[in-house]
């Protein structure tokens, strides 16, 4: 198991290339991937096959007997998202499971990273998700798994009805001091008549918002308390329960961690094969951290490619206007070679706008004294008293628009 730990780690600190100035955040986020990798016993990683009696297999005579299997699930992963031989990754779209498989919640308080976490289990399974309001029109039985902010919205009011299906669930809690604001913009976008995950409202709208007594922070901090009681208390049993946080998730050092724990979960669920274990880093990065990814994007390069692609159309196929050949390769050419192997997956956020948003001292005050609740209602739950103190040291260190 220490082996396979120090394999996981050694392979997510070798594929990140970039430095963090904060040294402090660096060391929470290796203490994280730590926490996770022991809480989660992940350490095989599925890289050994989900039949137990290969788990304690050997010699090369005893995982020979399972040589049928390890191919069954080669060919599967074909088709999924992979880490190419020169350090590239291809993410391949997904696809409705091929038997009926049993879904799993997608949890998540409402700007907490939902179509981020939603894209990215679609990559590490290569099956599609849903939502609770049945948006894809995909159904429900060959789905792997399903979103929903529920009990913060009851989609249709059906949730009870569809609870049914669910013995399990993922859950992704995110610090409220970035939620709400999150959730504002969505808010924002649709009252304005924008595309979703476009634009951040303006601050001037923002602490209309905050200090509105019906929807803003008044309304939407007992809304997060509940959300987090609620699911903590739906399954006791840790078995049925994976938590992460949207800082984790999305941290260089412990986000391919958390990712591999995601498929690690939705692996033991009968019918849903993951994608290998040292493809997770690379779909991690094109997935979650594409915003630093597209940043090294050499446009130019691109544009060489695209050039030579078409100029090489139009010779083979003896077309002497290369223009027309390239306007219409410009919708074709593979540009995963330019891009060092990378295939973006559809973009999760691309807003522009102000970030940071003013809060008030008592604005902060009342954030921690929910974190506190919950620390002192769930504190037999190590990993989620780690995740609240994390919550608790931001708006600590978070200067008030007063002060």
């Amino acid at each position: 198991p220490h082996s396979s730990i120090a394999f996981m780690l050694f392979m997510t600190m070798n594929y990140q290339t970039r430095t963090r100035a904060q040294s402090v955040r660096r060391g929470r986020a290796l203490l994280a991937a730590a926490l996770f990798v022991f809480a989660a016993g992940a350490a095989s990683l599925y890289t050994i096959s989900k039949n137990p009696s290969l788990e304690a297999s050997s010699t090369s005579t005893e995982l020979s007997t399972h040589e049928g299997a390890s191919r069954r699930n080669d060919d599967d992963r074909r088709s999924l998202s992979i880490a190419l031989a020169h350090g590239g990754c291809q993410v391949t779209y997904a696809r409705e499971s091929e038997v009926p498989i049993d879904p799993t919640w997608q949890a998540s308080f409402p700007g907490s990273g939902a179509r981020m976490t939603f894209n990215l289990i679609q990559a590490l399974t290569g099956i599609h998700t849903n939502d609770d309001y049945n948006s894809h029109e995909r159904g429900y039985e060959r789905v792997v798994a399903v979103k929903t902010h529920y009990p913060v919205k009851n989609a249709r009011h059906h949730f009870a009805d569809l609870d049914q299906l669910f013995t399990r669930a993922i859950v992704i809690l995110r610090n409220p001091l970035n939620a709400v604001p999150s959730y504002f913009n969505l808010q924002y976008e649709q009252l304005h008549h924008l595309p979703n995950h476009s634009t951040r409202g303006p601050n001037r709208d923002w602490l209309l918002y905050r200090d509105d007594p019906h929807d803003g922070l008044a309304a939407q901090l007992p809304n997060y308390e509940n959300f987090v009681s609620y699911w903590m208390e739906k399954y006791p049993d840790r078995q049925q329960l994976l938590m992460i946080s949207y800082e984790d998730l999305t941290d260089d050092f412990a986000g391919p961690i958390v990712a591999a724990r995601i498929a690690n979960f939705l692996g033991e669920v009968e019918g849903v094969n993951p994608i290998a274990a040292e493809s997770v880093p690379c779909v991690w990065e094109t997935v979650v951290n594409y915003k630093n990814v597209a940043e090294k994007v050499d446009v130019a390069a691109v544009e060489a490619a695209m050039s030579a692609a078409a100029e090489a159309e139009a010779d083979e196929a003896g077309v002497e206007e290369v223009d027309s050949v390239r306007r219409r390769k410009k919708k074709k050419v593979n540009k995963r070679r330019a891009l060092k192997g990378k295939t973006f997956a559809d973009p999760s956020s691309l807003r522009t706008g102000p970030k940071k948003r003013p809060y008030t001292k008592q604005n902060l005050a009342d954030m921690l004294a929910v974190f506190q609740r919950l620390v002192d209602r769930y504190n037999n739950d190590k990993d989620f008293v780690r995740i609240m103190g994390l919550y608790i040291e931001m708006v600590t260190n978070t200067v008030s628009a007063e002060d």
